[in-house]
């Protein structure tokens, strides 16, 4: 079975196909900036159903720029809100292109 995704970059909702809404993000990390073209060699882009937790897109933004230590704090900014990992990217009600940055507290980034 192909695998459906939207890149709806128009209005960061309708899933299209019928599945479920989405948003396409960008996430800014000290390493780097990941979004839908950037870097060019990741193996996964920032878009996500609307029902997905921030806490996915942590675990892949760490995943994508290889972010292993595991003692240090990950958070998602959106301005100065820290987003909580357990809550959904629909819940902060985020318009497509909406800017996260990755925060790192402890060791070396």
């Amino acid at each position: 079975m192909a695998e459906e995704k939207s890149h709806d970059k128009g209005n960061g909702g309708g899933g299209g196909q019928g599945g479920p809404p989405q948003v396409s993000l960008r996430v800014q990390t000290p390493r780097g900036l990941w979004s839908e073209t950037e870097p060019t060699a990741a193996d996964r882009r920032p878009v996500y159903p609307i029902s997905e937790k921030a806490s996915r897109v942590i675990e892949d933004a760490r995943a994508v720029f290889k972010f292993t230590e595991a003692d240090n704090e990950y958070a998602l900014l959106l301005g100065k809100e820290r987003l909580q990992p357990e809550r959904t990217l629909a819940s902060y009600h985020l318009a497509a292109g909406t800017l996260l940055i990755l925060s790192v507290k402890g060791g070396n980034a």
